[in-house]
């Protein structure tokens, strides 16, 4: 009786990932559109479109919405000297970045909302502090009209200056936006369960367009 008993417990050891691995594989499956963001103007829904821009990167170098290529990617706002809010999502987003490092057509850009202050050199060093991969995460300043307008009207976020402060509230959303620059999908940054929904979102985002790539093929 013990050995059926034993041979029960092993069977159910073994199971469980079986288990596991088919809900996700059935979960990914059931798993079938990304909603695209938009505003209600006068009856008519506008998808949020990210405009063209030209920024500076963390080595000094242009960098424009042409240089993103054919790839998804993963937006915020932050400032380099914000003292726990901003490393926190940061933070989460270096753990996204780890999890997608082999994903090479994702990018993650992050813009500071405090462009005076956050030159290239100081974007070196706090990216530096992330261990980052210049390849697969930029961090932007440059024009603060530039940014300020991004984050109005491109991203619909809200930043502005604290009276009295050095500080400024931003927004602590994090998108997902895709090759058409729509947003796909927007994260709560400092909840690293919202964050790890934007990984699957991610990639589930590409793996429908090498569905469609593939589909395209066989015509």
């Amino acid at each position: 009786m013990k050995r059926v008993g034993g041979l029960i417990i092993v069977g159910i050891i073994i199971l469980i990932p079986v288990l596991i691995a088919f809900y996700w594989h059935s979960k990914e499956f059931k798993y079938t559109e990304l909603p695209v963001y938009s505003t209600d103007e006068m009856g008519e829904e506008v998808p949020y479109y990210i405009d063209s821009f030209s920024l500076i990167d963390q080595n000094g170098d242009v960098f424009t919405r042409e240089d993103i290529g054919d790839k998804v990617y993963i937006a915020n706002f932050f400032f380099a000297s914000c003292p726990e809010v901003c490393p926190t999502i940061n933070g989460h987003l270096k753990i996204a970045s780890q999890k997608l490092e082999n994903s090479t057509d994702v990018l993650f850009i992050s813009h500071t909302v405090d462009p005076y202050n956050d030159t290239a050199a100081v974007l070196r060093a706090y990216a530096d502090k992330f261990e980052v991969n210049d390849d697969q995460w930029k961090f932007l300043t440059g024009s603060k009209s530039t940014i300020y307008r991004l984050a109005r009207d491109s991203y619909k976020a809200v930043i502005q200056a604290v009276p009295d402060t050095t500080d400024f509230i931003h927004s602590e959303k994090v998108m997902l936006i895709d090759k058409d620059f729509h947003v796909r999908g927007i994260y709560d940054g400092l909840d690293i369960t919202d964050i790890m929904k934007m990984i699957e979102d991610a990639r589930f985002l590409l793996k429908t367009y090498k569905d469609q790539e593939k589909d395209e093929t066989k015509r």
